[in-house]
């Protein structure tokens, strides 16, 4: 692997990357406009930022590089307050649901970054699917309306689309709410209620994990127990890392879900009582594949020594690993696999095209 994508992936890890192999990789002329790039694309740019100011080598890279990172971390970090403003504002909401909910993703983890680092465009709330009709009463009641938001406009969605998300996709059309906050003209609620991309396959999985939230977003808005809220980013990333409509998009593999991932790792895995439940929990509900998938690659990515770890993939580590190179598609059934290690995946810029059916 070359020297821009290993800097790439040290600058991924943030608050944590090593000074001296940054350092080191820093020593040759590099291609910037590359390694700029994929941070951008990744959305990591505020990561690298924070990690060679943390390290203080901003003085080693061009000032367009420089400023370019400077000036996401700035406005990761001043949209945080609007984000957090956006997610208080929404506990009278959520004191009013007479259901099992929980808010997943960036509402938590932005706590769990050092600020800046770790924004979102929008809320995810995971809840089963009976309780759809009250939520959806619930948002409309204080101004939501149900549509996406392109180019910083409003579109409503039709009836049409309504139904065949909630049908097909496992998640309904985005709930939106113009709030005009800096960084932050729209918020968005996106609800979830499988974890899979059809409803119906994963139901006991999402009432599993309703029954154990607890109130960790400003000590008051229920999200997933700790365990389960690694096991549902494990899953979130493999089902996109493995359908070829991602694939062809070029968003099937997103570093900042890495990242994410890496971040969790540091924060609990050195509790031994969290390992032991984790293990427990993904054999006990089944998520191997995915969680395997995703933390191994996480630990080839990042390479993270990690004994705990270590013992966690072994405990869990599915029969057949063949599902580790494939990627499918639903569409046609069809299940397609590439031949090169995964860090070349990673950066390979025409996935699709490495593809061949299996």
């Amino acid at each position: 692997m070359n020297k821009e994508n290993r800097l790439i992936l040290e600058l991924c890890k943030g608050e944590s990357a090593d000074k001296e192999t940054l350092n080191e990789l820093m020593q040759d002329r590099l291609d910037y406009p590359y390694i700029l790039g994929h941070l951008l694309y990744n959305r990591v740019g505020a990561m690298a930022y924070y990690a060679l100011k943390k390290s203080q080598l901003l003085h080693k890279v061009n000032r367009e590089f420089r400023n370019t990172l400077k000036a996401i971390y700035e406005y990761n970090f001043n949209k945080t307050d609007s984000f957090l403003s956006a997610l208080s504002s929404l506990k009278s909401v959520c004191a009013n649901f007479q259901f099992p909910y929980a808010f997943l993703k960036g509402s938590y983890l932005v706590d769990l970054y050092a600020k800046g680092l770790r924004t979102s465009n929008d809320i995810d709330i995971l809840i089963n699917p009976k309780d759809i009709t009250e939520l959806t009463a619930e948002l409309k009641a204080v101004g939501f309306k149900q549509g996406n938001v392109r180019n910083e406009t409003f579109i409503p969605a039709s009836r049409t689309e309504i139904i065949s998300s909630r049908m097909n996709r496992g998640e309904t059309v985005p709930f939106v709410k113009e709030v005009d906050l800096p960084g932050m003209k729209f918020l968005e609620i996106d609800v979830n209620f499988s974890l899979g991309f059809r409803p119906g396959v994963d139901e006991q999985v999402v009432c599993d994990f309703l029954n154990r939230t607890q109130p960790m977003i400003l000590n008051t808005i229920l999200t997933l127990d700790k365990t389960d809220f690694l096991m549902h980013l494990c899953a979130h990333l493999y089902k996109e890392a493995t359908v070829m409509s991602w694939v062809e998009m070029g968003r099937d593999i997103s570093m900042y879900k890495y990242c994410d991932i890496y971040l969790f790792l540091r924060k609990f895995m050195d509790d031994d009582e969290f390992a032991r439940e984790l293990i427990q929990r993904i054999n006990n509900v089944g998520l191997n594949k995915e969680c395997y998938y995703a933390l191994n690659y996480a630990k080839e990515l990042f390479e993270i020594d990690d004994v705990a770890l270590d013992m966690l993939l072994k405990e869990i580590q599915p029969a057949d690993l063949s599902f580790m190179t494939q990627v499918l598609d639903p569409q046609t059934g069809k299940v397609y696999s590439y031949d090169m290690q995964y860090k070349d995946w990673v950066f390979c810029s025409d996935r699709k095209g490495k593809l061949y059916e299996t």
